[in-house]
């Protein structure tokens, strides 16, 4: 027997084969090869379906029949939408007498059911690419809890003078050997945002995208509540695209910060409290929590971070009399030792408290990148034992 969905797809895989001829193309070992294939798919069946939809919709407005709905016609025309030149064409269809329907017209909703369904299969094979991505981030973050917790309590690494001066004894070095040399922390923190700049905007996307798709779905569904607010629902799509469409990752996590703010409920916004509401309830009917999708990508953000840190830290024995050196090796540490025991409220403190103090420091010291700092602690602050405990319910839960 045939496979009619391999049927389907050949004409419609071939005619993009043809388009993306000489265009650069994601790897096939890329993260995001199938997303970035099916997008170019939809592309490319968006701009076939509008030039249909327009080459109709000017025989209507060539027709004597529908010379009251010229304006109408030219507006659905002008639109880029596909949605009001589609809604358009069912209004004057489904306006005339049964009677006087041909077969032409019966093809033409015919054929438009067809360009919906197709929209709705490519909208779900996105979204089911997306899931099987978010899918294996959260396992590999989940894989982190199933090491043993230590049994052995192992004394503190931080670094202390008497640290410091044991170690400098034993490589026969002294405090004078430090005095020229000294750990640059702005070149520190710039070093750094370049390094988790690109994962951390893949980690804002994703979220972004989520609520995207969510906010689609409900406009596609028109449901019957929402109504009145289809045209606030497309405005805040066309938010969620500018913050899509923000390359530089700090303004892109500030101005998705300021979204949530403003979006999300709070007691002081009440204007949006339906629409929240709602949101919220087709997240849990699509089995997806965002808060606790929130709470794993500030985690994964945070391994980003100390990944790329502990990296960066200069192994040069004579610094170790550098205050920041000194600094910086601490909050390394004092990470890990968290990350050892999750469920410790007083290693978590130690560690949030150490990475406060840095940023304070940046902002007296005046540092350009103070704002990096800024970034990395606020990750922090939502990443506690509690928050923790959640997310270790959510591992058990999902796998």
């Amino acid at each position: 027997m045939y496979n009619w969905s391999l049927l389907f797809w050949f004409p419609l895989l071939w005619f993009a084969a043809r388009s993306v001829v000489g265009e650069s193309l994601s790897r096939l070992n890329a993260k995001d090869y199938q997303l970035d294939f099916l997008r170019a798919l939809a592309d490319l069946a968006e701009q076939r379906a509008e030039l249909s939809l327009n080459d109709y919709l000017q025989q209507l407005e060539s027709d004597a029949r529908y010379g009251n709905y010229s304006g109408q016609l030219a507006s659905a025309r002008a639109s880029h939408k596909l949605q009001p030149k589609v809604l358009l064409i069912k209004q004057l269809l489904d306006a005339q007498n049964h009677s006087q329907l041909d077969l032409k017209h019966t093809c033409v909703l015919r054929n438009l059911l067809f360009l919906s369904r197709l929209n709705q299969q490519l909208r779900s094979a996105r979204e089911s690419s997306a899931q099987e991505i978010r899918q294996l981030r959260l396992h590999r973050l989940c894989q982190q809890f199933e090491r043993p917790r230590p049994t052995v309590q192992h004394s503190d690494r931080l670094i202390n003078d008497h640290t410091v001066g044991a170690a400098l004894q034993q490589l026969n070095l002294t405090r004078s050997l430090s005095n020229g040399s000294s750990l640059n922390l702005n070149e520190f923190g710039q070093q750094l945002y370049e390094r988790v700049k690109l994962s951390g905007s893949e980690i804002i996307d994703n979220y972004v995208l989520i609520l995207r798709g969510l906010l689609q779905d409900i406009l596609d569904a028109e449901h019957a509540d929402l109504a009145e607010n289809t045209s606030q629902l497309e405005g805040l799509i066309q938010q969620l695209d500018t913050l899509l469409a923000i390359s530089d990752f700090f303004e892109k996590r500030q101005g998705v910060y300021s979204f949530l703010e403003r979006h999300l409920p709070s007691d002081h916004v009440k204007a949006e409290l339906l629409l929240t509401e709602h949101l919220l309830d087709q997240l849990k009917a699509k089995g997806l929590d965002l808060f606790v999708i929130f709470l794993f990508s500030n985690f994964e953000f945070l391994e980003h971070v100390h990944d790329h840190w502990s990296q960066l830290l200069p192994q040069t024995p004579s610094l170790l009399y550098d205050e920041t050196h000194r600094q910086l090796y601490d909050i390394q540490q004092l990470y890990e030792n968290f990350k050892l025991d999750t469920e410790s409220f007083p290693k978590y403190e130690a560690y949030s408290q150490a990475l406060r103090r840095l940023h304070e420091r940046t902002v007296e010291q005046g540092q350009q990148n103070h704002h990096v700092f800024e970034m990395i602690n606020n990750a922090a602050q939502n990443v506690g034992s509690v928050t923790f405990t959640m997310i270790k319910a959510k591992c058990k839960e999902l796998f």
